[in-house]
């Protein structure tokens, strides 16, 4: 894929010459609202974009970041901090009905500007692979306009959407740094659920739909799902916290 990229990327720079733009950056950075996580931590981050129907919720475990849900609406949130846009490592989707997957682009985009250095993985159900296929496509040219004119830090490829494994499996460890594990339950009905375990600590996330990930977990610490006290996450949830020193 770098060389197709690389040719859009050429193509780009002969026609900004030939049309004499100079391509100048306009965006400014708000002010940043970031949590400040120990990277021993384990905490559920509230996500302002979040509702039950498309929801979505930062996951700070072990120094990583992760985001589950990608609904309209996360670029703001994701330019309020800078932190947390530069270093996601990963993207965990719900399902692929429009609700749940309209604010990818906006996480795409966003975190590339801010210093992604990175091809950014996503996990997602059956059909994962097409969409972000798609939509890397769909992107090609403006990456290469926005690579010539006003160059993000984390380089050209870091744009793209990479597959984390095991679409398709009703049950696959897809992000797994040693001590930081998540796991994706999936349904035939296209929809995923997850299973978030870091320091002897499980949360368990859920969309409205499904039961699965809720009833095939034999313990959990922590539930977001559909119910009276799940989906929005209104504050901050630490499942462990570092004690700080005085």
């Amino acid at each position: 894929m770098t060389r197709p990229r690389l040719r859009l990327a050429m193509l780009a720079l002969a026609t900004l010459a030939a049309c004499g733009q100079g391509g100048k950056s306009s965006t400014s950075t708000p002010a940043v609202n970031a949590v400040s996580l120990q990277s021993t931590d384990f905490a559920l981050i509230p996500c302002p974009a979040s509702t039950p129907e498309s929801p979505c919720v930062f996951i700070g475990a072990g120094g990583k970041r992760v985001l589950a849900g990608a609904p309209a609406g996360l670029r703001q949130a994701l330019e309020a901090d800078p932190y947390t846009a530069a270093n996601l490592d990963a993207v965990l989707l719900f399902s692929l009905q429009a609700g749940d997957i309209e604010g990818l682009d906006e996480v795409r985009n966003a975190t590339w500007v801010a210093g992604r250095e990175n091809v950014l993985p996503v996990a997602g159900p059956s059909g994962t692979r097409d969409m972000l296929g798609a939509l890397n496509k769909v992107y090609e040219l403006s990456d290469a306009e926005r690579f010539v004119s006003a160059p993000p830090k984390g380089g050209f490829d870091a744009a793209l959407l990479g597959l984390l494994p095991g679409e398709g499996d009703a049950k696959t460890r897809v992000f797994d740094t040693g001590d930081l594990v998540i796991t994706k339950i999936e349904t035939a009905l296209g929809q995923a659920g997850y299973w978030v375990d870091y320091g002897g600590k499980r949360a368990v996330l859920q969309p409205c739909g499904m039961d699965q990930a809720v009833r095939f977990s034999e313990a959990s610490d922590f539930v977001l799902a559909c119910d009276e006290t799940g989906w929005p996450l209104s504050k901050l949830h630490y499942l462990l916290q570092s004690k700080k020193a005085d």
